[in-house]
């Protein structure tokens, strides 16, 4: 059918006429007035039917080409080109652009935030503006192994805070460590099978599987894996979160990490050491890197800053043993850089200039105090149940007697966020809010469990 008359949509502030045209005759598309095959009036017709120049019309029939909405045919003109499967999913994406009706809650103690008021984003904001004023940094992709100048921070830093002992070659960037994982994942040549503790680390075995790897549980005891228990499961990889280890989720001991330490050279066994928030302990005794001991023969130590400088601002690194580190540099010009470089360079310069330590002295005196307070108010409301303080990562465990799903479902009836474990614990996260707030929250939920008999 040959359409005689095109619609316009009325003409809004500075909106181009061709915008006009072109939302017109997408809408009547969409509406099903214009079915496919139907036929555009020319580009001279149009303009003479509609008192508009060719250019408008040809502007806005080349954004509804662009789109598939319409087909130009040589000799021929312009035609309808979409069936009604394809207009019911033109809909969808035109209204996925409103805004989600979302319900918002403050009261959420899962681990994915941090506590607002414990990053200065006005300082961020500074080496950010820094960075940007300098063109001749920012117009490359960077070097795929991380920035040379973040590198040599890093290693300053990790050396000066927990110990760890290598070169800036060393070092590799990455934005998370799953896509560091995957980087291990393809250059380690070994047994294709990781020893960890059970729901450790829900993400990094989802990358092992992903990889072609087998889990091996390990078994555990207050310290972290047993050396018996690796006895049990021959494995080529060892995972071990060193910052919160066993039942009582504390930093790994001297006397456990010269145990595994001694088993990962006499079995040629890789070690993933996961210093997750490792200087942020406050309570419990702080031990230096695994990596720190063994020179780079056995350990890869691996980093994120996530909690201590920014969750949306992805940043970890990644210090690789002798091996992989010769099997990065043959491939390295094959890989390119996951991490922006612009904040690769920013965080360099705020490491540099001393302000992560600041910080991290500030952070202990800050999650020792709600830990503490919150540990109180756990003893004197609900004395009977067990609780455990996992420092490293913010939050408390509750090892419920009954089913944790009946405790996340009541939580969620006053809007309170919490996350179930795959241990069975349930995990509250102190990290995102203020002493006063996680305060109130926590009362609010024992309230709302006591109401229904839960503890």
């Amino acid at each position: 059918m040959k359409i005689t008359a095109l619609p316009l949509t009325a003409k809004q502030g500075k909106k181009k006429y061709y915008m006009c045209l072109y939302e017109g005759i997408r809408n009547a598309v969409l509406a099903g007035h214009m079915k496919r095959g139907d036929q555009l009036p020319s580009i001279r017709q149009a303009a003479k039917q509609l008192s508009l120049s060719r250019t408008t019309i040809e502007s806005a029939y080349q954004r509804l080409c662009m789109e598939g909405l319409i087909i130009a045919s040589a000799q021929r003109g312009y035609f309808v080109d979409v069936d009604e499967q394809q207009v019911q999913m033109r809909k969808a994406i035109i209204a996925a652009n409103t805004p989600p009706q979302t319900k918002e809650t403050y009261k959420d103690l899962r681990s994915s935030s941090m506590d607002a008021t414990m990053f200065d984003d006005a300082l961020w904001l500074h080496y950010l503006k820094d960075v940007l004023a300098q063109k001749q940094w920012i117009m490359s992709y960077g070097d795929p192994q991380g920035e040379l100048r973040l590198r040599k921070a890093l290693l300053q830093y990790s050396y000066a805070m927990r110990g760890v002992l290598c070169k800036e070659d060393q070092i590799v960037v990455g934005a998370n460590f799953q896509s560091l994982l995957y980087l291990i994942c393809s250059l380690y040549e070994g047994k294709r099978s990781v020893g960890m503790e059970r729901g450790g680390f829900v993400q990094g075995e989802q990358v092992f599987r992903d990889c072609g790897f087998t889990i091996a549980y390990l078994d555990y005891d207050e310290q972290g894996i047993t050396r018996r228990s690796l006895q049990e499961q021959p494995i080529g990889i060892l995972y071990i979160n060193t910052a919160s280890c066993g039942t009582r989720k504390q930093a790994l001991s001297a006397k456990r990490r010269d145990e595994l330490l001694a088993y990962a050279r006499e079995h040629e066994v890789l070690l993933l050491e996961d210093d997750h928030n490792g200087e942020l302990r406050y309570q419990s005794r702080l031990h230096p890197a695994i990596q720190g001991f063994d020179m780079g023969k056995q350990v890869i130590y691996m980093r994120s800053f996530s909690k201590l400088l920014l969750p949306s601002v992805r940043m970890s690194f990644m210090v690789l043993n002798e091996k992989l580190h010769h099997t990065y540099q043959q491939r390295k010009q094959n890989y390119h850089p996951s991490s922006s470089k612009i904040e690769q360079l920013a965080f360099a310069n705020y490491l540099s200039d001393g302000h992560m330590e600041k910080k991290i002295y500030r952070m202990r005196r800050r999650y020792e105090e709600k830990s503490t307070a919150l540990m109180q108010l756990w003893k004197e409301r609900l004395p009977k149940e067990t609780i455990v303080l996992d420092e490293s990562a913010l939050q408390l465990l509750f090892y419920p007697k009954r089913d944790p799903d009946c405790y996340v479902r009541s939580a969620e009836a006053v809007d309170i966020l919490i996350q179930r474990q795959r241990d069975a614990s349930i995990a509250l996260s102190f990290a995102a809010h203020t002493k006063e707030e996680i305060m109130a929250i926590m009362n609010e939920l024992i309230d709302v469990w006591q109401k229904d008999q839960l503890v």
